[in-house]
């Protein structure tokens, strides 16, 4: 029975390997040197979208300072985004709905305002992990000093 099993399996074995076409890419790597040296030489095009250094689609790390820099308040439809907090604290408000004006926007998984309504306030800090559903509005009311966190954003929609 094994060895009819083995038989079986060796095929697709051996396809798999075809199909790689002599294996698969290395995983996308960079280092905290790089990742900070980036952060420092990072100017954000939008200061309240904070300094970015992408590591690859989807995923960057971010730097956001609370030194009176406004920062929106956010909804992406379309979007899950997932933050691991790596350094700092601040206060983020989750939930609710977004307060009325809503402000300019270019991207139509971003839409932003200056604050929420009736959202979930709670400190976060380094090691803290926030997973925001779409649709889901997210915003930094106080950042203390500054935040830097791990940022995943996977379009699902």
């Amino acid at each position: 029975m094994t060895l009819r099993i083995s038989c079986l399996a060796l095929p697709l074995l051996v396809l798999s390997i075809f199909a790689q076409g002599g294996g698969a890419a290395p995983a996308a790597y960079m280092s905290a040197a790089e990742i900070g040296k980036g952060l420092a030489a990072a100017v954000a095009d939008d200061p309240a979208a904070g300094a970015a250094v992408t590591i690859s689609p989807g995923i960057a790390v971010r730097r956001r300072s609370g030194a009176g820099e406004p920062q929106y308040a956010i909804v992406h439809p379309f979007s899950t985004e997932i933050y691991y907090i790596v350094e700092g604290a601040g206060t983020l408000v989750t939930g609710g709905m977004l307060e009325m004006p809503l402000a300019p926007s270019a991207d139509p998984d971003v839409v932003r305002s200056k604050a929420i309504k009736d959202g979930f306030t709670r400190k976060v800090a380094k090691g803290d992990v926030i997973v925001v559903p779409p649709g889901t509005p997210h915003w930094f009311s106080a950042i203390d000093a500054s935040i830097t966190y791990l940022e995943s954003r996977v379009r699902v929609k």
